[in-house]
């Protein structure tokens, strides 16, 4: 197996939790909880961030990395749209709150909204992955 199939290989898989992260998100969002739904939203759109980051050959530690090295090398290109930057802030910050704040709460309103967020970005990527022949 050469390089390029193995790289292949790794986005398939990264792909596919992403996929898997929406579809919880969405479970999430029907049984109504809604700080893990955004949270799921936000690790849908981060493994295809971590996805389409690897074809560059770049790979990080931490979130902040990732969302740093999308921006610059994808949307400050203009690959993806300028919103993507927005939202991806948006889904960063939502699952900050999902995750860790015991006195602040995601509403349905908000959950739905990321889940939808995600949804787009990962749904772009995807494109962009097929376009460049990687999918």
């Amino acid at each position: 197996m050469n390089n390029r199939q193995q790289l292949r290989d790794q986005l398939q898989l990264m792909i596919g939790k992403a996929f898997r992260s929406i579809a919880a998100a969405h479970r999430n969002v029907e049984e109504g909880d809604y700080d893990f739904a955004s949270s799921r939203a936000y690790y849908a759109a981060f493994y295809a961030m971590e996805a389409v980051l690897l074809t560059k050959e770049l790979s990080y530690s931490k979130h902040t990395g990732v969302i740093s090295a999308f921006n610059q090398h994808f949307v400050k290109t203009d690959i993806f749209p300028k919103e993507f930057s927005k939202s991806i802030s948006r889904l960063f910050r939502e699952r900050q709150t999902g995750d860790y704040d015991f006195d602040l709460s995601i509403d349905e309103k908000d959950a739905k909204e990321d889940a939808r967020i995600a949804e787009k970005i990962v749904n772009t990527i995807i494109q962009y992955l097929e376009q460049n022949g990687y999918r």
